[in-house]
């Protein structure tokens, strides 16, 4: 008995894309393993072949067709995972180095732009007066900057604290204490100091 594809397709209630597939061999399109157990029986009943062996036959080609592929298709997954973990590193890696670029130069810039820091311990008001004839400056400068006292050069320590004892004159001394940074940037502090002896 001969059966037209759309009455197959009625009476088995299986959809006519699925049982093209089925009637083609193309297992690996078909929908997960119940559905299609489900098909085959249904199709097996209505054209009368045996269900035990059209599921064997159904299963063996599976194994064959489509298993394989499956498990390649796991691996290119995988793959494609450590791609996508091997890029995004690399991606933070690149960022990283570029915050870190970035920022050495936004320091360096700092650095070039930025006055050199000068405090100054002793003295600490801008007006004094003293009794004694030598004054005792005392104070931190940033490293690597000139240092000068009224233009003579002070040498401060490797950690920039300094000192200097600069002699007074009777009356008002004006003493100005000044850094220069290697790029030319420069602070400076005033002190007036009326030596009464």
């Amino acid at each position: 008995m001969r059966i037209r594809f759309g009455d197959l397709s009625a009476r088995t209630g299986i959809p006519a894309k699925h049982l093209k597939k089925i009637e083609k061999g193309e297992w690996c399109d078909l929908p997960s393993g119940v559905y299609v157990k489900g098909f085959l029986k249904k199709y097996a009943q209505t054209v009368g072949l045996d269900e035990a062996e059209v599921a064997a036959r159904y299963e063996s080609e599976w194994n064959q067709i489509c298993a394989l592929p499956a498990s390649l298709a796991g691996n290119q997954n995988l793959n494609r995972f450590d791609l996508l973990k091997n890029i995004s590193l690399r991606k933070i890696f690149t960022a990283a180095a570029a915050v870190f670029v970035i920022g050495y130069v936004s320091w360096q810039f700092r650095v070039i732009l930025e006055r050199p820091d000068l405090n100054l311990e002793n003295p600490p008001t801008e007006d004094v007066v003293s009794a004694e004839a030598v004054l005792e400056l005392a104070g931190r400068v940033s490293p690597g900057a000139a240092l000068t006292v009224n233009n003579d050069p002070v040498y401060p320590e490797e950690s920039g604290d300094f000192k200097k004892s600069v002699e007074l004159l009777p009356g008002l001394n004006v003493l100005e204490i000044k850094a220069v940074s290697r790029f030319g940037k420069e602070s400076k502090i005033i002190r007036r100091v009326t030596f009464n002896p």
